[in-house]
């Protein structure tokens, strides 16, 4: 049986919701059996299953009163009020943190952003104060991603003053202090980020997973500071480590091995194994970040080069088009061709504006 990613089946808890809403009977129980599969077969997830059945609360509840008939046997329309009132604010807020989660999970950060803020209306209203530090680290993870780094830091400090407060949420410390640190390499304070990696690489040794990512996000700072074979250690480190190889960017460690071989003047091993990896997996990032590999450091193809960057840029991963952008006017500036190294610097600049601006998402 296929399992959910948590972000899908909130979408579509919060799709049911809207109809419940609006007594939408017809299409509620369309829905109903479409989400309880979903739920069945989703990652497991405390909050989305704590959502799931106070939605479900208010469809047996809808039922009764519109269709007493068909509702479950032995409930009670007082009781389920009662109880539908006290978590009427939680509703609310949960609508539009769940929306907000699949925007994020889709990569539309402007609009998951925009929806974050409506929740943050809501969120004095709710009392768990793990619930707001968790909703802070969100917002503050997605202002990261369109380079918005004052309020990042300011939703992240939010949430790491809670967290570090108590052992149980060591994982959420862990999550914060790399993206803060990742804010830091961005701003070129990298002293700044590598004493938070070297704080993370200790914290983290009883933790496998976590440990790989700290590995690989030294690696990435490494890139920032041209230091290559540092980079390629920590990503190598992080890619033996058993935990790291069902993560989501494992496959971009490999890339990133690959890519400063490349840069680096060396023929890479594994090039081929990891196209066909990419392609099995329809990995369309990675597959055109290496298309524009070959084409620029081992065939000499700027078609390839440029069908690349037209690849991340329609499926819209404009922080990846930006940085390949940068590396590509790097490489034609140290071969001297100052036409092409403009080009894709302007280039660069104007990804960059998309992060910011963002496109229409509505």
């Amino acid at each position: 049986m296929k399992t959910y990613a948590v972000e899908r089946v909130g979408q579509q808890i919060v799709e049911w919701y809207s109809c419940i809403m609006t007594k939408d009977i017809k299409q509620a129980k369309l829905l109903k059996p479409k989400v309880d599969v979903m739920v069945a077969n989703m990652k497991p997830d405390d909050k989305m299953l704590a959502y799931y059945q106070l939605v479900s609360m208010q469809y047996d509840l809808l039922m009764l009163k519109v269709s007493p008939d068909e509702a479950k046997a032995n409930l009670d329309v007082t009781i389920l009020e009662g109880i539908a009132n006290q978590a009427n604010d939680y509703l609310k807020f949960m609508y539009y943190y769940v929306w907000g989660r699949n925007e994020f999970y889709q990569k539309r950060y402007k609009s998951a952003i925009r929806t974050y803020k409506i929740a943050e209306r809501l969120i004095e209203k709710v009392d768990d104060p793990v619930e707001k530090a968790e909703f802070y680290q969100k917002l503050g993870i997605s202002y990261y991603h369109i380079d918005q780094y004052t309020f990042a830091f300011s939703y992240l400090e939010q949430a790491l003053e809670f967290f570090e407060k108590d052992p149980t949420y060591i994982v959420n410390v862990f999550t914060c202090k790399h993206i803060l640190s990742g804010i830091y390499s961005e701003l070129h304070q990298h002293e700044k980020a590598e004493s938070i990696y070297n704080e993370l690489l200790i914290a983290t040794e009883s933790y496998p997973y976590n440990y790989a990512i700290t590995k690989y996000n030294i690696g990435v700072n490494s890139i920032a500071l041209e230091k290559y074979e540092k980079a390629i250690k920590h990503f190598t480190e992080a890619l033996d480590i058993k935990e790291f190889q069902d993560s989501a960017i494992y496959l971009k460690a490999k890339y990133h091995v690959i890519n400063l071989q490349l840069r680096l003047g060396n023929k890479p091993e594994g090039l081929e194994q990891l196209e066909e990896e990419v392609h099995n997996k329809d990995a369309k990032g990675i597959k055109a970040k290496l298309m524009i590999c070959r084409g620029l450091y081992l065939e000499d193809d700027i078609s390839l080069v440029n069908r690349g960057v037209e690849i991340l840029e329609a499926n819209e991963d404009f922080v990846e088009c930006r940085e390949l952008c940068r590396e590509i006017s790097k490489h034609f500036e140290k071969v001297a061709d100052s036409a092409k190294a403009l080009y894709f610097l302007e280039y660069a600049k104007e990804m960059n504006s998309k992060i910011i601006l963002g496109v229409d998402q509505s």
